[in-house]
């Protein structure tokens, strides 16, 4: 303590001279630095600041320094700013993907669960190039500068504010003072080859801490006496820290500001570091203690900032800085919205979608909300849109867009203790046949090949509902038990084709009417005491209803899984064979009926979290035939971890099937924890009644079991394994798992 005040008189010594001379109060300038993650530092300088009662001047920043900063200029205090970078998902923002949640319901089931996505234009492959485009970041930032959404003029900010950026082309130093807000913090902090640059005007621009990471010597052309300075950045790593090619590539581009900062600090009155060795750029999992680095830092800076506010109070009369110096911001009417950017998607598609019309008022979150709306169809890689001010709060609207190559291709591999292992290829296309489209075929090949295809097409003024065909073929080797005990083993064979009407209310919840026609056909593997072999086909025409609100596909921590149908089964032709000890025997004779029969199956899972690292998940699961009496032929099949057949019932302690009855119903209980980044341990405990309703097995009506899975989280999907055990088995089961099911 006392060290530092006496550098701060040292300071004054330096400083007060030139306050005395001057005829008015110098004006104080702050900069703060790029620096990814780390720049979340600079919010415990701002609350000192705040607290100090040090009215700042001038802001300038860099990357994120540039956000904070402009943020903080607009109005927003120190304790705001705090309070929204909690709240913010930045492993998203920074991401190129998507979250779930924004996806489109019918999309949903097919995001986001390859290895590799490769994108087709014109029958070329068109490789990604590895940036980001920043959707999400956009449509954040523009919500979080709605209050200078009308304002092209920087320097009539509450603060005046300034950030940097590079000019690609020349590697020239770009002042941004003026425009659009968005997109000069867009272009600010552009990192090369990790975000996609920046056109303004006719210069492409990136990140400004390529040629000036710390822009005091900005500050001080804007008219700065004294200049507060907060750096988070490091400086040039050390060879040992240069492991990735990635970390080679970051300091390749970095060389220019390390000429720059030595100029840059010699000019900052007041100079703070942040210690933050431990962290990088993308230590965005660590904001909270990275906001508590800087709240500390603060801490100490506080009797600086404070010293230095009583001084010039004291000289100059200074009022205190206003608390509340955010503007108050009204919805706003739109009068026109103007459309480009468009090339294979229409725009009827486009504006059904985003559902704004002329004339209405709207809101930073309903306009936010309307453009995920349209991005979360998968037809778009990047929406943005300008708000342009006319009278009474009256402002047309430009949104520009970039589509997505309308062909993938798409790989994965998978396994898991029932289906054994596969090799997934995907093909999907939009615009497929006719525009507002998209199909796809999926083919597993595996000693059990499976294949999905499906066709979906959007219809009605905004584009709400929706056709779908879809194909399905399975191919299992499915074992029948009693008491437990294998009994017989039957190769299957289910195809289905489908045809459905959709009614999609928002990106989670839907519901629809559909007919499937089904065809089964069992064959068992060696003759038994009494065995059922042969085909049979069958329509089912159902109603469904579909909700899904999970935050992410692989161990969400919150959100809700359900899928609800209800259905007729009709139309029923059989020509299924039955056979005693080798000899065939007529089916009217066995137990076998086929008479038209209602169904209904729910499955849910609901996620709610404890903490950062843990939540709790319910899943319950019911099917009911009624009326129903043939055997294991559409019966409902408990077992297993994941669905992987049609009629399952996921139950934990029992493998897949090893109870078959007509009615059923399960409920589990889940603990997930996450140990260490991407590594979870999840217990479970589940109960069931079955044989309820038109029984197939007398043996058991409940069942209860246990288990425990530790699973990684990968870029290509779950790796899980788990150990499990049911009361009624009696025995220690293993079940492995890994990548997407099918």
């Amino acid at each position: 303590m006392r060290i530092r005040r006496a550098l701060f008189c040292l300071l004054l010594g330096f400083i007060y001279p030139a306050l005395l001379q001057a005829q008015v109060r110098p004006k104080i300038g702050l900069t703060l630095s790029g620096g990814g993650a780390k720049g979340l530092a600079h919010i415990g300088i701002l609350e000192a600041l705040d607290s100090a009662g040090l009215k700042i001047d001038y802001v300038t920043g860099t990357s994120m320094g540039s956000i904070v900063g402009s943020l903080y200029a607009m109005g927003y205090s120190g304790d705001t700013i705090e309070k929204m970078a909690k709240q913010l998902d930045w492993n998203n923002l920074f991401s190129n993907q998507p979250v779930l949640t924004d996806i489109s319901y019918e999309e949903k089931p097919e995001y986001n669960k390859y290895i590799i996505e490769i994108p087709f234009e014109y029958g070329k492959p068109k490789l990604a190039s590895g940036v980001i485009s920043g959707e999400q970041l956009w449509l954040e930032l523009a919500r979080l500068c709605w209050p200078m959404k009308n304002q092209t003029d920087f320097s009539k900010f509450n603060i005046p504010f300034k950030c940097i950026a590079t000019d690609v082309t020349t590697g020239d130093i770009v002042t941004l003072d003026s425009g659009n807000i968005v997109t000069a913090i867009r272009a600010s902090m552009a990192i090369p080859s990790i975000f996609t640059a920046v056109k303004i005007g006719n210069k492409k621009l990136v990140d400004g801490g390529v040629v000036r990471n710390f822009p005091v010597l900005t500050a001080k052309e804007m008219g700065a006496d004294i200049v507060i300075g907060s750096n988070v950045a490091g400086g040039l790593r050390k060879a040992e820290q240069l492991i990735t090619p990635l970390d080679i590539l970051y300091q390749l581009g970095f060389y220019k500001d390390a000429e720059d900062f030595p100029k840059e600090r010699a000019q900052c009155d007041i100079y703070i570091h942040h210690n933050l060795e431990n962290y990088s750029a993308a230590s965005f999992n660590s904001i909270d203690s990275i906001i508590e680095t800087g709240r500390r830092k603060g801490a100490e800076m506080y009797p600086v900032f404070k010293h230095l506010a009583d001084s010039l109070n004291a000289l100059y009369s200074t009022p205190p800085p206003e608390k509340n110096r955010l503007p108050f911001t009204p919805d706003i009417e739109l009068t026109t919205i103007r459309v480009t950017g468009l090339v294979h998607s229409d725009e009827k598609f486009f504006r059904g979608r985003l559902g704004l019309q002329p004339g209405g008022c709207y809101t930073a979150e309903q306009i936010k909300e309307s453009v995920l709306n349209v991005f979360g169809t998968r037809f778009y890689k990047m929406i943005t849109y300008e708000l342009h001010p006319e009278i009474d709060n009256k402002n047309s609207m430009s949104v520009n867009v970039e589509e997505n190559p309308l062909t993938y291709v798409k790989f994965a591999l998978q396994y898991n203790s029932f289906t054994n292992a596969s090799a997934i290829v995907n093909i999907t296309q939009r615009n497929f046949i006719v525009p507002n489209s998209r199909a796809y075929l999926t083919v597993a090949i595996s000693e059990n090949p499976r294949l999905e295809a499906a066709y979906f097409k959007y219809l009605g003024p905004k584009r709400n509902f929706g056709l779908g065909l879809g194909v399905n073929y399975e191919d299992n080797a499915m074992t029948l038990y009693e008491d437990f005990n294998a009994r017989d083993q039957y190769h299957s064979r289910y195809l289905s084709t489908d045809i459905h009407m959709q009614y999609t209310f928002n990106s989670i919840m839907a519901m629809g009417l559909g007919t499937r026609w089904e065809f089964l056909n069992v064959n068992p593997r060696y003759a038994g005491d009494e065995v059922v072999r042969g085909n049979g086909n069958q329509l089912n025409s159902y109603f469904y209803f579909g909700m899904n609100s999970l935050d992410r596909k692989i161990y969400p921590r919150s959100g809700v899984d359900l899928h609800a149908e209800t259905g007729w089964i009709y139309n029923q032709h059989p020509g299924y064979r039955v056979f005693h000890d080798g000899v065939e025997v007529p089916v009217s004779t066995s137990d076998l009926s086929f008479n038209d029969y209602q169904r209904a199956t729910i499955q849910v899972k609901y996620n709610f979290p404890l903490s950062y690292k843990s939540s709790i998940q319910f899943a319950g699961g019911s099917g009911i035939n009624f009326n129903h009496n043939q055997g294991p032929i559409n019966a409902f099949m408990i077992g297993g971890l994941n669905n992987v057949m049609r009629n399952q019932l996921p139950f934990i302690g029992l493998l897949e099937g090893e109870v078959v009855t007509s009615s059923a119903a399960t409920v589990q209980l889940a603990w997930q924890y996450e140990l260490t980044r991407n590594i979870f341990a999840i217990p479970k405990v589940g109960g069931a009644l079955y044989d309820f309703s038109g029984s197939v097995s007398e043996k058991y009506k409940h069942l209860t079991g246990y288990g425990l899975t530790m699973g990684y989280s990968t870029f290509m999907g779950p790796i899980e394994g788990s150990v499990m055990h049911s009361d009624q088995d009696g025995r220690l089961r293993v079940y492995v798992n890994i990548g997407f099911n099918f």
